[in-house]
């Protein structure tokens, strides 16, 4: 069986989406397939992911979709992989054993999913956030989110959430997954003390304070949807966990 399947959503993303490419492309140990699902660009994007389909290791879709969490469920549906794992398309991973450290501990641990740290950039490559995920405690997810970059989940498990992503949300349906996966299934998770993945700032939930403010609002409802109640005090929590994180790097 494959090992991995990385799932990549894009739309118009010829600016960054070949560093997303190399990134996979790179690396080093495994077993993977990369499965890109376009929203039908209009730029040079699936030129660019053409041109790479060549290595072998990747596939591609292009088709409309109902937003990025329908193209998410795409990429789902057509994953072959063990383990499944979501870059962006201006997101890399940070060097070319990050893969076969993510295998190493998922075989060594026995768990369904395994996450690590995240570096926020700007367009300058500067990082602005250093995102330590550090060990879940007992109780799952109380205030905290694992960056949705940096989590590989046992596809199998993945499948038994219906729809992995729900579509409704356009924000904060990878934090809906989480809880419904970690508080609500009780998947055994294993930690890699170490940033796996840079993103880069100015996505959706990143570009404004418009995205902050539907960001909180989203997560307050997840959260209540899956427990019926205690969203907006997870929310709370959720955000000075960030805020901490922001004003370590200063």
């Amino acid at each position: 069986m494959t090992q991995f399947s990385i799932v990549t959503v894009c739309l118009n993303s010829a600016r960054t989406i070949e560093r997303t490419l190399d990134s996979v492309a790179r690396q080093q140990g495994v077993d993977l397939e990369h499965v890109i699902v376009d929203g039908v660009s209009t730029d040079d994007t699936l030129n660019i992911v053409r041109n790479h389909a060549s290595q072998g290791r990747l596939r591609w879709v292009s088709e409309a979709d109902a937003g990025i969490y329908d193209a998410m469920n795409k990429g789902v549906a057509l994953a072959a992989g063990e383990l499944v794992g979501f870059l962006n398309s201006d997101d890399r991973y940070i060097d070319e054993r990050v893969l076969a450290d993510v295998m190493e501990s998922y075989r060594s641990k026995g768990c369904d999913f395994i996450y690590g740290d995240l570096h926020m950039v700007n367009e300058q490559g500067q990082i602005v956030r250093d995102w330590k995920s550090g060990e879940l405690s007992s109780s799952g997810l109380t205030g905290t989110q694992i960056p949705h970059p940096t989590l590989f989940v046992r596809r199998q498990l993945l499948n038994e959430i219906h729809p992995p992503f729900d579509p409704s949300y356009r924000l904060s349906a990878d934090l809906k997954q989480q809880l419904i996966l970690i508080n609500r299934m009780r998947a055994r998770g294993a930690y890699i003390p170490r940033a796996l993945t840079q993103m880069r700032l100015g996505g959706a939930s990143t570009r404004s304070v418009s995205g902050y403010l539907l960001g909180w609002r989203e997560s307050a409802r997840a959260y209540n949807e899956v427990f019926g109640s205690g969203g907006t005090w997870y929310t709370v929590k959720k955000v000075l966990s960030k805020a901490r994180g922001i004003r370590r790097m200063r």
